[in-house]
């Protein structure tokens, strides 16, 4: 697609516009902010629209993050409901008339996607305008749409070697650790347990399932609370929305030494005071316990899609980067690994030191160099 390029006024410079395609969890949106802020600082009067998912989380976060963002119809292949799916093929073509629209009208430079349903038609309906493609995939196994994908794109971003088996063309693949927002700083561990009210002298333990939650470790972890309590270690537990009201009622007696939240916003609070991290093994969550060098024990989601939670958990338990416990076997063994690895000074440091290694500050910065060379500026 050929375009007349804006140019900056008095200067003659050109201004560089960007699409990101990026939606469904905040596992994808935040690499894509984290992206656009750094484009933003090469580039100040860069042009960058998001296009999402209508109904999703990242028609709320993205303009949060002063993002302009238009959305489309579209959802993925329900594996549960398999009736949900019969309008699929309808808002398939749909998203891919949407999106071609959206991209001629604003005729970027690249497109980047780095995820989520809405990925699909954006990059395909690039590839067709003959638009630079830049892919940017975290998880260990990238995805069918992904793989599918990179076949055209200009530049496909894999986080992890071992992920370069999985696309068929070679050449245009780069490993850049993933992008995180690098916002997130540790504070003082004793003003951190203060902001939650925690005794200082306990050991500390964050709990935390995606941004909705994550049932599964609420079940297993109500199971093995009170034990935790005895024991005077405190508890940080994240539960979600839908699970907190239930919680927050039954745990109300223990509020001294465990905290039921459905939300943290200050997650660098909750961070900064945990001596051990429980959570699912996103990448974003994985790559951010990595930034702040924290231990961790992850579990991953059964249910993600292409059991990619479980390759990633195991890509950092293969390398001594954290422990992984699988769902199933929580009610056996949660509490004794809890008990291990809390009070096991020197496991702890081991886990530090080796999920520190896949941690890169510069990682969005070295992403947004990547599409400005794709962009022939």
């Amino acid at each position: 697609m050929q375009r007349r390029r804006k140019k900056l006024k008095n200067l003659n410079l050109p201004v560089l516009k960007v699409i990101f395609a990026a939606g469904g969890t905040g596992g994808h949106i935040f690499p894509a902010i984290a992206i656009a802020d750094e484009i933003k600082k090469k580039f100040p009067d860069a042009e960058i629209l998001f296009i999402g998912a209508k109904g999703r989380i990242e028609e709320k976060i993205v303009p949060q993050n002063n993002y302009n963002i238009k959305l489309i119809e579209i959802a993925g292949f329900n594996r549960e409901k398999y009736l949900m799916n019969i309008s699929l093929p309808m808002k398939v073509v749909g998203s891919v008339l949407k999106s071609r629209r959206i991209i001629k009208e604003f005729k970027p430079d690249v497109v980047i996607g780095t995820g989520g349903f809405v990925c699909g038609p954006v990059i395909y309906a690039a590839n067709r305008l003959k638009v630079p493609v830049l892919l940017q995939e975290g998880n260990s196994y990238p995805g069918k749409t992904i793989q599918y994908l990179s076949k055209k794109a200009g530049k496909v971003v894999l986080t992890f070697e071992d992920s370069n088996k999985y696309v068929k063309r070679k050449d245009n693949i780069l490993n850049i650790a993933h992008p995180i927002r690098t916002s997130l700083k540790l504070i003082d561990k004793r003003e951190a347990l203060k902001s939650f009210n925690l005794p200082v002298e306990n050991k500390t333990i964050f709990i935390f399932g995606a941004s909705q939650g994550a049932r599964g470790i609420n079940v297993a972890l109500d199971k093995i609370a009170p034990k935790l309590y005895e024991k005077n270690i405190n508890l940080i537990w994240q539960t979600g929305v839908p699970d907190f009201k239930f919680y927050n009622d039954k745990y109300k007696q223990f509020s001294d030494k465990i905290k039921i939240l459905d939300f943290i916003e200050k997650i660098a609070y909750a961070f900064s005071a945990a001596d051990l991290v429980i959570c699912r093994s996103g990448i974003t969550s994985i790559m951010e316990i990595a930034y702040l060098e924290l231990p961790a024990i992850l579990i991953p989601l059964p249910t993600s899609a292409e059991n990619h939670q479980e390759m990633n958990a195991r890509s950092m338990m293969n390398r001594k980067a954290a422990v992984m416990l699988l769902q199933k076997d929580l009610d056996k063994e949660m509490y004794n690994t809890i008990e291990k690895y809390l009070y096991g000074e020197n496991l702890l440091n081991e886990l530090k030191t080796n999920i520190s290694k896949f941690s890169d500050i510069n990682a969005a910065s070295k992403i947004a160099d990547e599409v400005i060379k794709l962009a022939k500026l």
